[in-house]
């Protein structure tokens, strides 16, 4: 009797401690998601447990900064990690101190978005004349466009990696010398655009269709002296203008491009199972729904 007792107080604890194996639509998970690509992200988070939470998916989020994002993949309280950059060598370096497997895959592309107040006369601008007004050569809007007068206000989100972008694709690392008015966010960003007529604002692309802002988005053009070779400069582009259209990102004809990119470890979980949901063709429609070109897709563009 004693036997039996003492073999069904194991079997009991046995039961109450394990735990249903966690598999790729299976599970917890919390994501960190860089504030510039938010409104896609929470998308492709909301998409995915349409369709498996059923299966027991529970997925929960939070905006942070792109730093944020980085400290915590590397601290590994991070499971997944999506940002607007690569990691860096040393950075890497540092994750495969905790997991020697990472996975790196490039999801999507999206660019950097000026905007202007809705009433002002410019719809266009050059990459060169953006370093100008970044370093302070350039302050009054008359220099550039006549007959408008009165000096550029610059809005940015403070310590984003809008700002960073700028610094490192446009200035060369060099400071930003204008003075800014730093914002909380890309929203916060469009919202004071549309309201200051002497306003110029960067934000991340994936936010002008969310925000549904007013505000004018400029079209963009690189000149002969812009040295960034980050992506191949076709030559036509040289001194023409266009607009983030998904179709100018695709064929390198927008200047401010850059790369959204995912990183994973090794092991099958949710976060996998997730990661695989953003690749796939149903994740890549998300990304167009939001105006950004799919990463990870066969691009066929279709002519007018």
């Amino acid at each position: 009797m004693r036997s039996l007792y003492c073999v069904f107080l194991i079997g009991l604890f046995l039961g109450c401690t394990t735990e249903e194996k966690e598999s790729t639509t299976k599970g917890k998970l919390h994501v960190f998601v860089p504030e510039s690509i938010a409104p896609v992200m929470i998308d492709e988070v909301n998409e995915f447990l349409d369709l498996y939470q059923v299966n027991g998916a529970y997925i929960t989020d939070t905006i942070v900064s792109a730093e944020t994002v980085i400290r915590k993949f590397i601290q590994d309280t991070a499971r997944i990690a999506f940002l607007p950059r690569p990691l860096t060598q040393m950075e890497k370096d540092q994750v495969k101190t905790i997991s020697a497997d990472l996975h790196e895959l490039i999801v999507a592309y999206d660019g950097i978005v000026a905007v202007v107040h809705p009433k002002n006369k410019i719809v266009e601008m050059t990459t060169t004349t953006i370093q100008k007004i970044l370093l302070g050569t350039l302050t009054q809007w008359e220099q550039i466009v006549k007959p408008m007068k009165g000096t550029i206000k610059i809005y940015c989100q403070d310590s984003s990696d809008v700002t960073e972008y700028l610094r490192h694709r446009l200035l060369k690392q060099a400071s930003i010398s204008a003075k800014l008015t730093r914002t909380r966010s890309d929203l916060q960003t469009l919202r004071l655009v549309e309201k200051d007529p002497y306003a110029l604002g960067f934000v991340a692309l994936g936010w002008i269709d969310s925000a549904k802002s007013a505000a004018k988005i400029l079209n963009l053009g690189r000149l002969s002296e812009d040295t960034d070779t980050t992506y191949a400069v076709p030559a036509e582009t040289i001194g023409k203008f266009f607009s983030p259209h998904p179709a100018n990102v695709y064929r390198n004809y927008y200047p401010l491009k850059r790369a959204i990119y995912m990183y994973t470890r090794g092991k099958i979980d949710l976060a996998v199972g997730f990661g695989t949901y953003v690749a796939t063709s149903e994740g890549q429609k998300i990304f167009l729904k939001h105006g950004l070109l799919p990463g990870t897709q066969r691009i066929n563009l279709k002519s007018d």
